[in-house]
């Protein structure tokens, strides 16, 4: 039960959890039991933070934030066997179509600029950080990237990543490749993501409020006191703060007194760039059998992947369904376009991949309708996730991560130190802050 909250609460709390994300209700469920008054403080009028869904478009709900596991070892997996959910693990990437060319590569074929790519981004945590941080771009052109190559980098990994290689910075790149240990694969669920939402907030029963967005937090060395909508404000000694950076960045909410400086310099460095998705539902399928993606370079659209009928889904469907994925500099660009118009391009671009003289538009002739989701609209949200910055400095992460005193507490997946933008990193710093919280519980009770 969700409650929508609108009087006026003093009672004093032990932890107030602001964000209702994967990281806020994990920190909330490690900690409940030892602190039966924690809440939970959600902006928006709906719990799960990124995760969310459309359900209009084909017959069952189709993700608009993340989409995948990353990784077959990710830490996400103990939640997926408490839930019962089975996975599909899929190699990324599958196909590739270089635009400029009209050339569909299929699986396991071999391209030696594809393998250079692949090598070089793959032993980049081999490299000695530069004293001065440099754009993927600028290194790539170091290591005698031809324009083929870059354009693969451009689609392939920092579409991925989130950003345009000259927003990805190689310090956090070789960070994010050394600490990385989840695996390559992707994992797709047998359900909806919002399974593992419900399932978290289960545990919270009138724990969450949601509308409750917050403007300040007033903090001194043992309690501080969170303003809200209305006048409204709540006292707790704990306060974990799982927000998107972007509004750490903008000033949504700010602190009293300012937060520590390497904390706000690392704040500031700290970027998260726009993704958009094109969701497309079909009457029929025109890509090839067992097809799971497609990475484009010099195209529209940097990458499309098959979206399937949930396996445990009761009903059938005879829709079928594809989904545009667009980050960084592009996708900050589509903004400005009208959706209309996005969708026209995303199926020209299909048409193109896969049409042949006897069906020449495949895509466009089987279109029955489309949604497109821009991240950077989306209230309290702003953005799509943290990448690997250009500039950002070493430890950044562990200085945005670092509470402050034993009142303020941060988590989220930009505070993750592997630089790690996925699901599981909003878990395990969930996990972390709840740990640090009971570390100063322990604490404090052994010195009694």
């Amino acid at each position: 039960m969700v409650l929508e909250h609108n009087v006026l609460d003093e009672e004093p709390r032990s932890v107030v959890v602001i964000g209702a994300g994967l990281s806020g209700l994990q920190a909330a469920n490690r900690l409940s039991q030892h602190f039966p008054d924690i809440v939970v403080l959600e902006a928006s009028s709906q719990i799960g933070g990124r995760i969310r869904q459309v359900d209009n478009v084909a017959d069952w709900p189709v993700q608009l934030g993340p989409e995948f596991i990353h990784g077959a070892k990710s830490s996400l997996k103990r939640i997926l066997e408490e839930i019962g959910c089975q996975c599909q693990e899929y190699e990324w990437p599958d196909y590739w179509y270089f635009g400029n060319e009209r050339l569909l590569i299929r699986p396991g074929n071999q391209d030696e600029d594809l393998q250079r790519v692949h090598e070089l981004f793959a032993s980049v945590g081999k490299t000695a950080p530069p004293r001065t941080d440099i754009s993927a771009m600028h290194w790539l052109k170091m290591q005698n990237a031809n324009s083929r190559m870059v354009a693969i980098a451009e689609a392939c990994y920092a579409n991925d990543f989130g950003c345009s290689l000259d927003q990805l910075g190689l310090h956090e790149m070789i960070t994010e490749n050394q600490r990385w240990d989840s695996g390559d694969t992707y994992l797709v669920l047998d359900r909806c993501l919002s399974s593992i939402v419900e399932h978290l907030h289960s545990k919270l029963e009138g724990r969450t409020r949601t509308s409750w967005p917050v403007s300040c937090i007033e903090y001194s060395d043992g309690s501080a006191t969170v303003h809200g909508p209305s006048g409204q404000r709540l006292r707790a000694r704990h306060v974990i703060v799982t927000v998107p950076i972007l509004a750490l960045q903008n000033g949504s909410i700010s602190f009293k007194p300012a937060l520590p400086r390497a904390k706000g310099d690392a704040i500031a460095r700290i970027r998260m760039s726009n993704a958009v998705k094109v969701i497309l539902a079909f009457s029929r399928p025109f890509w090839p059998a067992h097809f799971f993606d497609v990475v484009c370079t010099d195209c529209f659209i940097p990458e499309f992947w098959v979206t399937s009928y949930p396996a445990t889904a009761q009903d059938s469907s005879n829709l079928h369904s594809m989904v545009g994925f667009i980050a960084g500099k592009k996708a900050e660009d589509l903004s400005s376009m009208r959706h209309s118009n996005i969708i026209l391009n995303a199926l020209k671009q299909l048409d193109q991949i896969f049409g042949c003289q006897q069906v020449p538009r495949p895509a466009t002739g089987a279109f029955v309708r489309g949604h497109v989701a821009d991240w950077s609209k989306v209230p309290w949200i702003g953005g799509a996730y943290s990448y690997p910055t250009l500039g950002a400095h070493p430890g950044d992460r562990d200085a945005l991560a670092a509470p402050v005193g034993s009142v303020l507490f941060f988590a989220g997946e930009a505070t993750h130190p592997a630089v790690n933008p996925c699901m599981q990193a909003a878990l395990e710093t969930g996990e972390r802050a709840a740990e640090q919280i009971l570390a100063h519980q322990n604490a404090a009770c052994s010195k009694l």
